[in-house]
């Protein structure tokens, strides 16, 4: 049996008509007990009822995995609660069965409401055309049940339920929940006040809001421990009631400390439209975000860079500032789950992007340096190139001058030396070799005015980034 055959088989359960087509806990809750449903069924079909309203709301479900801690909470949490009612229905069968001891018409009452739960059990599992007959056979058997032994509270309540999500009359559906509490107060009481919540959304149907928050407060001191559902379903009944301070009081209290519930919120047609419930979102959401800008600050004190001198009169703190701004910018569209349950992730992400952008600030000043140095080298490189066009033709002055030396020692051994008798002209070569080396060598060595400037601040720069990148 796959979920959304469930879902589609009983839209009336997962989306009533009396909660304006929403998805709730508390559809689910008896529903699970009937199919004896294991945790992760249960959080399979928390999920398909949670998708449906967001997308019914036009919201992304693509949060949803985020939620998946929560809502295996809420199905473990059903799961104990679908155990204690099966145990304590088989406990009630045991004592209506000696009640009934020597009475086959009490004997019988109690076989046909027990039937009637199997009959409501296998309408959620059979075709769509014998679900209405499945339904109405249990209805029926209920009544006759009832009708002989009106002290069966566990068959008033089913009656109530299946009034209240199966055939939609509510009238009918709060005269049997409220006889299933009365009865069952006495010997059951956790039962008791399992039957109240359904007979406050019961009277929620009925626009009777004021009695639906009336008994949602009496159920609220009985609510389990961490289990937030109660004090949900109360803020609801209160904003529809249009007591909306108590209901904002209430609302606040529940998704603060479940984003879960800040999801349905968002979506939740009793607080849709009233400012105040709102503004609880909004302000969850600004403290959420404060936390985090909290934390982002208080450890960016303790970072090193942040009192680090940094060359070239770089301010880390204003590139922190901006840093700190742009996400900023980006967690007001976050999702409030996000913020909740990654909050020291985020702050430590905008931490590391701090550390990233003040490296990279010094890595464009070295590159900024080093292209300006290009330039003006570019500029000048004229220079050295004359310089070096002046020291090759000195050293062409002076191997023509050892060539004429040469030449002369070698017609001096043959005698004939007094042919090359041209001192003063080698010597004024030698002169104008010397002249142009020197020069060349000058223009060579030539460095452009403030080039050394930049050559240092370049080095200072990209020293400051191997220093920053090793101790990052």
């Amino acid at each position: 049996m796959s979920d959304e055959f469930i879902a589609r088989q009983m839209q009336g359960i997962f989306y009533p008509a009396h909660q304006h087509h929403v998805f709730h806990r508390l559809n689910l809750e008896y529903l699970s007990a009937l199919q004896t449903m294991q945790p992760h069924a249960i959080e399979r079909l928390l999920a398909v009822g949670m998708r449906g309203n967001l997308q019914a709301a036009g919201d992304n479900a693509a949060i949803l995995p985020s939620l998946h801690p929560q809502l295996a909470w809420q199905a473990n949490t059903l799961f104990t609660q679908s155990t204690a009612l099966s145990r304590d229905k088989a406990q009630l069968r045991k004592q209506l069965l000696t009640a009934s001891q020597g009475n086959f018409t009490l004997y019988r009452a109690g076989m046909g409401a027990d039937f009637a739960s199997k009959q409501l059990s296998e309408a959620l599992v059979v075709s769509a055309q014998d679900t209405p007959q499945r339904v109405a056979l249990a209805e029926r058997m209920l009544t006759d049940a009832l009708a002989v032994n009106d002290q069966n509270y566990r068959a008033h309540f089913e009656l109530g339920w299946l009034y209240l999500f199966l055939l939609d009359k509510l009238p009918e559906a709060t005269f049997h929940l409220d006889k299933a509490a009365q009865q069952a107060q006495a010997s059951n009481p956790t039962f008791a006040h399992f039957a109240r919540r359904h007979l406050a959304d019961a009277w929620y149907g009925l626009q009777a809001f004021g009695k639906a928050a009336e008994i949602a407060l009496s159920v609220v001191p009985h609510s389990a421990q961490g289990d937030l559902e109660v004090h949900y379903e109360m803020s609801r009944y209160l904003a529809a009631a249009g007591d909306t301070q108590a209901a904002a009081q209430q609302l606040a209290q529940v998704v603060g400390r479940s984003s879960l519930y800040y999801v349905q919120a968002q979506v939740e047609p009793d607080f849709i439209g009233k400012p105040a419930l709102m503004q609880v979102l909004d302000d969850l959401r600004s403290v959420r975000v404060q936390r985090i800008q909290h934390y982002v600050h208080a450890n960016w004190q303790q970072n090193a860079l942040a009192s680090l001198p940094l060359p070239d009169q770089i301010d880390s703190g204003e590139l922190f500032k901006e840093v700190v701004e742009r996400h900023e910018h980006v967690m007001t569209h976050l999702p409030y789950v996000t913020l909740s349950q990654r909050e020291q992730q985020i702050g430590d992400r905008i931490l590391a992007a701090s550390e990233q952008r003040i490296i990279r600030e010094v890595q464009l000043r070295s590159r900024h340096y080093e292209q300006v140095a290009e330039k003006e080298r570019q500029r000048w490189s004229w220079v050295n190139q004359t310089g070096g066009a002046l020291l090759h033709l000195s050293i062409i002055l002076l191997l023509a001058s050892l060539m004429f030396y040469l030449l002369r020692f070698v017609l001096d051994v043959l005698g004939i030396g007094n042919l090359l008798l041209a001192d003063a002209l080698v010597s004024n070569i030698l002169g104008s070799m010397l002249l142009l080396g020197s020069a060349g060598i000058t223009l060579l060595q030539f460095v452009p005015w403030g080039m050394k400037k930049l050559l240092l601040k370049q080095v200072e720069l990209d020293n400051t980034v191997s220093f920053l990148k090793s101790s990052s």
